[in-house]
């Protein structure tokens, strides 16, 4: 039956000014040879390509590849994703994940491996209230997401170079759905590998939901346990609103609540830092931009006093005329 308000005009759905993607990331930190590397494959369709990212950065290793390649609005799931350098395989959903990397002179073979299981956020924290997209809005990511840790193996290959052998923890996501970068307002999100658990907390702003959302989970033998809040007051990046991230180079420290009645204290050290890499969004207009930024670096989990390594990854959302061309590389 229709309203009174129902003559009245709508609040678009924000849907209507997003392109629909399609994500898989895939990052890892070997501690010893402080070498950490991000796989990113975006499938996006309604632009008609895909774009395949593959960064490694190490004392004796650096790679920056990021190419476009064309796809069609339907793509074959038996088929690896590939721009011809990046290739991206499933080996078995939710366990086993293969991915290499070639070009003139390296060849890069991953194998990456589930530590726990993987945690769907639509099973995780609703937020209060109500957001354009139903439901959805209400999760800390307005989109289709899921996450697992992850152990690794890599091994680098060069033209006239002793190979490279890498091991160590990571975590990887997927995501699908309608989505806006440039709607983004800013998200941290915390992802820690323990010997024996693996310590996941998000919290976004974003246009989909007038408050700042959270969620996340941590992981173990014994499953998922969703986290509810997340105390960030010690983050110094923020403000001002419109200024570029910090050097990043000082510590944070978060408390993490759980569905279970948990509350988790841990510290990511980023005055100890392994690496960063940047994974940037910027608008065609270069009025936008959206910064992101993974900070690989060693995490203490003072709720049992063990030390672990992760990822702390960061984003910041700018504005201004020519802001793309004066943050990051053109």
């Amino acid at each position: 039956m229709l309203d009174n308000d129902a003559d009245h005009p709508h609040i678009v759905p924000p849907q209507v000014f997003m392109p629909w993607k399609e994500n898989w990331c895939f990052t890892g930190i070997d501690q010893e040879q402080q070498t950490a590397m991000v796989w990113h494959i975006s499938l996006r369709p309604t632009d008609g390509e895909g774009i395949f990212t593959c960064k490694f950065d190490g004392p004796q290793l650096r790679v920056r590849h990021v190419g476009r390649h064309p796809i069609g609005r339907r793509v074959d799931p038996r088929v690896p994703l590939t721009d011809g350098r990046v290739r991206f395989e499933i080996i078995e959903p939710h366990r086993e994940f293969s991915l290499t990397f070639e070009d003139s002179d390296v060849r890069i073979e991953c194998a990456a491996t589930a530590r726990f299981d993987s945690f769907d956020f639509a099973d995780g924290n609703l937020a209060p209230g109500s957001s354009p997209l139903g439901e959805l809005g209400l999760h800390v990511f307005p989109f289709n997401h899921y996450e697992q840790s992850l152990s690794f193996t890599a091994t680098v290959s060069r033209t006239g170079r002793d190979d490279i052998r890498l091991t160590g923890w990571g975590n990887r996501d997927h995501s699908w759905g309608w989505r806006d970068d440039f709607g983004f307002r800013s998200h941290q999100w915390i992802c820690a590998n323990f010997d024996d658990s693996y310590v996941q907390g998000s919290t976004m702003l974003d246009t989909t939901y007038p408050e700042r959302k959270f969620g996340g989970f941590v992981s173990d033998q014994t499953g998922n346990d969703p986290v509810l809040a997340i105390d960030i007051s010690s983050a110094y990046w923020d403000r001002p609103a419109n200024d570029p991230l910090p050097d990043l180079d000082r510590d944070v420290s978060y408390t993490l609540q759980t569905a279970t009645g948990r509350e988790l204290h841990l510290t990511a050290h980023l005055s100890e830092r392994y690496r960063i890499l940047y994974l940037n969004a910027r608008h065609p207009d270069r009025s936008q931009v959206y910064q992101d930024a993974q900070v690989f670096c060693p995490f203490t989990l003072h709720t049992t006093g063990q030390r672990g390594a992760g990822l702390l990854e960061l984003g910041k959302h700018l504005s201004g005329d020519g802001i793309a061309d004066q943050v990051g590389r053109r």
